[in-house]
């Protein structure tokens, strides 16, 4: 009876995780994928380049999480997730075109100033 109530437990405690993550947005799959499938649309990315840029976005989105649960001081942990999006940044030069490239920059900074302009 006890091994029941503490699986009862652990699994409502699991339940409990997962449903904050995903009220918070935070779903780090569905993430990862709209973000692949906005650069894939935005950058007209090859099958090629896709198959490359997916695991550098799920890498520096684990990274992100990780960086989240270690409840750092908020400064610090921009900092991290400046340097993790760096980093990536870094490695899509070898990937992207350099036109792909200069699109890239300029949605990172539209991100950054609130998102796309609205028409």
């Amino acid at each position: 009876m006890k091994k029941i109530s503490t699986i009862f437990a652990f699994v409502v405690a699991m339940m409990a995780f997962s449903t904050s993550i995903h009220a918070q947005g935070m779903d780090p799959q569905a993430m990862i994928q709209r973000q692949v499938e906005r650069m894939t649309t935005e950058l007209s990315l090859s099958k090629e380049q896709v198959a490359k840029v997916e695991p550098l976005i799920e890498a520096r989105m684990k990274k992100m999480m990780e960086l989240r649960e270690q409840g750092m001081e908020r400064e610090e942990m921009m900092a991290e997730m400046k340097k993790a999006n760096d980093a990536q940044a870094e490695q899509f030069k070898a990937i992207l075109t350099p036109e792909q490239l200069e699109k890239y920059k300029t949605m990172q900074s539209q991100m950054r100033q609130g998102g796309p302009p609205r028409e």
